[in-house]
């Protein structure tokens, strides 16, 4: 019996999202048509497959099985066609997302942007914002291509590279009293700080290390961003602890002072991420490769700045 390969995709549309509705955004389709091809499955495999439930589609069992197998046969016809496929950056028009943070966005993405207008016009990027507890998922289902975030406990078929590690500095502003000699700890621990967190709750890097050695400091302002941190620290006698390439960067925006952290933090690390079925892919391959590229300049650019 021949069978339209396209109800697959359809059925893992319903399956991830769990509704008729957001299956067809994904699948740029009308919602009819999305409810025609749930009736073919379900007369294929004479089952309902997914049943009405509030606003929801819920599976049923036999969805649940079919799952994992339509799933990773749709992994491979997708990779196989990638890896068949040709990749010309001067006459593509493909479409990339990029999972980014907003202290990894502000700092890769402009330059990252600069060369691929000149290289791939016909290049489109979006920066996303994603969940941390559901990026494996996206990367598998091609909601997203690339991922840059700190280490994260991520499943084998999630492909990581570690881009850089950059270290916390601490900004003030530029005509703070502590600005005038070298940033003592006891000092440091005295002021008020910020805290820049997308994180509602939770302790930042350097505070949980504190945590650890048994220190505390005031905490006097938590906001969202490193650039809504260091326009607070602009306009305060707060302190505020990011990584260097940020601080960097806002310091050619605000009248910032830079200083060492007086005491050992942890490193601001970044790794690559992108799934194994889209390591072969040339598009993706070629986006790799920029981001690396971009890294390392910025690296030479750091360096260069610490000599002089």
């Amino acid at each position: 019996m021949r069978f339209d390969l396209n109800l697959f995709r359809v059925f893992d549309a319903i399956y991830a999202s769990g509704s008729l509705t957001r299956a067809a955004e994904a699948l740029h389709l009308t919602q009819p048509a999305v409810s025609h091809a749930l009736a073919r499955l379900r007369d294929r495999f004479d089952d309902p497959l997914f049943r009405r439930e509030g606003r929801g589609m819920v599976p049923t069992p036999r969805a649940h099985a079919l799952a994992g197998d339509v799933r990773r046969a749709l992994e491979l016809l997708d990779a196989g066609i990638r890896s068949a496929g040709h990749f010309d950056p001067a006459s593509v028009q493909r479409r990339f997302v990029v999972g980014l943070r907003e202290a990894v966005e502000t700092t890769t993405l402009p330059p990252l942007l600069a060369g691929l207008r000149g290289e791939a016009p016909g290049v489109v990027l979006e920066s996303v914002h994603f969940a941390r507890e559901t990026v494996a998922r996206d990367l598998a289902r091609g909601h997203l291509d690339l991922v840059l975030d700190i280490p994260l406990p991520l499943a084998p078929e999630i492909r990581r590279e570690a881009l850089f590690d950059d270290a916390l500095c601490i900004a003030m502003r530029a005509d703070h009293p502590l600005a005038a000699r070298p940033l003592s700890r006891e000092h440091w621990l005295a002021a008020a700080h910020v805290v820049a967190s997308g994180r509602p709750s939770g302790l930042s890097l350097e505070d949980d290390a504190l945590r650890r050695a048994g220190l505390h400091r005031h905490v006097a302002l938590r906001c969202q961003s490193y650039q809504s941190g260091c326009a607070a620290v602009a306009a305060s006698d707060l302190l505020l602890a990011l990584p260097r390439r940020v601080a960097e960067e806002q310091a050619a925006v605000f009248p910032l002072h830079l200083a060492p952290a007086p005491l050992r933090l942890p490193s601001f690390r970044v790794q690559l991420y992108w799934h194994h079925a889209a390591h072969d892919d040339a598009g993706n391959r070629w986006l790799r490769e920029r981001i690396r590229a971009v890294i390392r300049s910025a690296s030479v650019a750091s360096e260069e700045g610490d000599r002089a």
